[in-house]
C-alpha cells in the first residue's frame, strides 16, 4: 500500500485562503473570526491534517509529553493510577511515557531527558531515592503521587495513610481481635511507615494485645511465603492487616493452602480497594484510597507547576474510607 503524502500547514493555509499563522491559531484555540475558523477546519477535515507534534513543540517550547514513574505493573494498583492519569492528560492534549522498574535509574533519567518530557509524576519513591533529585537537578518538574520523601521540595499528593492504618486497627479491635499480624509494605516507603504507625497506635493503647509484623514488601510472593510460615507456627494470629490489597490476596491464598478458614479462623484486611477487591472471589475488607483522585491531583499539580514554576510547593492529603466486606468477622464467630 502506498503511503499517503503528508499534508503541511502551508497547504492547509493555501486551501483555506489564510496565512499559515492563522492555521496555527485555529489549531491551538486562538482568536479568529467564526468564518475563518470554519474555512480552516473544513480544509483540515478534507485532508485529514494532523499537525506535527515536533513542530508544535518548537513553537510552544514544550514536548507535550509527561513521564510517569511506577514500580511494578503487576500490582493492580498501578494500572488504575496510570489509566486515570492518561485520561486527564489526554483531555489536556498531552501524552504519557511510562517508566517502570525494568530500567535502572541511569536508564530512566536518560530516557526522560531524551524524550524531552515537560514534567514527571513519580509514584514509587523510596527513602534515599536518587532518581527524583537527579530529575529535578536537570530542571524537570516532579510531582510525588502516593509517596512522600522527607526534605524533597516537590509537589505532593497522597492518601491519609495514617488514618488508613488506624481504621483497620479499630475495625479489628472492635471485632475482638487481640493477637493480629501486620503484613508490612516495602521498607523505606512512606506508605508502609504511615500505615504501620496508624495501625500500631490503637493496639499499643489497648490492654493485652499483640501485633506480629511480617515483611511483605508490597509483593505477592514475599507476602504469601511470610503468611504461610506464620500460619504454620503455633499461636497464629486471628487477623491480618496487609498494607495493600495485593498482599491481602496473597494472605487469602496462603490461608486456603494451609487449611485456615477466612474469616472463621482468620480475618484479613487490605488497603487500596482496587477494583479486584470487590469481586466475589475476594470480597475483601479493605481501606479505600481515592486512587483516581490521587492520579488526577498529581496531574493537576504538575500542570500548575508548569504554569507557575516559582510557586511554593504544595501538599495535598486526601481522605480514605473503610470498606467492610466478607473477609473479617468477630473472634467468637
Amino acid at each position: 500500500m502506498t503511503r499517503r503524502p503528508t499534508v503541511t500547514s502551508t497547504q492547509i493555509a493555501r486551501e483555506a485562503g489564510v496565512a499559515q499563522s492563522t492555521v496555527s491559531r485555529v489549531l491551538n484555540g486562538g482568536s479568529v473570526s467564526p468564518e475563518t475558523r470554519k474555512r480552516v477546519l473544513q480544509a483540515v477535515a478534507k485532508y485529514d491534517f494532523q499537525p506535527s507534534q515536533a513542530a508544535r513543540s518548537l513553537v510552544a517550547a514544550r514536548s507535550g509529553l509527561i513521564g510517569v514513574v511506577i514500580r511494578d505493573l503487576t500490582n493492580p494498583f498501578y494500572p488504575v493510577m496510570v489509566k486515570a492519569m492518561e485520561r486527564v492528560l489526554h483531555m489536556q492534549g498531552l501524552r504519557l511515557t511510562l517508566i517502570t522498574d525494568v530500567m535502572t535509574a541511569d536508564e530512566s533519567l536518560a530516557l526522560l531527558r531524551r524524550e524531552g518530557v515537560d514534567g514527571v509524576v513519580f509514584t514509587s519513591a523510596v527513602r534515599g531515592e536518587s532518581l527524583v533529585p537527579r530529575i529535578m537537578k536537570h530542571g524537570i518538574p516532579v510531582v510525588l503521587a502516593h509517596r512522600t520523601l522527607p526534605g524533597c521540595p516537590a509537589d505532593l499528593v497522597e492518601a491519609d495513610n495514617v488514618t488508613a492504618g488506624r481504621l483497620a486497627a479499630e475495625h479489628l479491635l472492635g471485632l475482638g481481635h487481640r493477637h493480629v499480624g501486620m503484613v508490612a509494605g516495602l521498607t523505606g516507603t512512606s506508605t508502609a511507615e504511615q500505615r504501620g504507625a496508624g495501625f500500631l497506635a490503637p493496639f499499643e493503647a489497648a490492654p493485652e494485645t499483640r501485633v506480629t509484623t511480617l515483611e511483605g514488601a508490597y509483593d505477592y510472593t514475599t507476602a504469601y511465603a511470610a503468611v504461610r510460615e506464620l500460619l504454620e507456627r503455633g499461636e497464629a494470629p486471628t487477623a491480618l492487616f496487609c498494607h495493600n490489597d495485593l498482599m491481602a490476596y496473597a494472605a487469602l491464598n496462603a490461608a486456603a493452602a494451609a487449611g485456615v478458614e477466612v474469616p472463621g479462623r482468620l480475618s484479613v484486611v487490605g488497603c487500596d480497594d482496587v477494583p479486584l477487591s470487590a469481586w466475589e472471589r475476594f470480597d475483601l475488607t479493605t481501606v479505600r484510597q481515592p486512587l483516581e483522585r490521587i492520579a488526577q491531583g498529581a496531574v493537576g499539580l504538575l500542570l500548575d507547576r508548569l504554569a507557575h514554576p516559582d510557586a511554593p510547593a504544595r501538599r495535598e492529603v486526601l481522605p480514605v474510607e473503610f470498606v467492610e466486606r466478607s473477609t473479617t468477622a468477630s473472634v467468637s464467630a
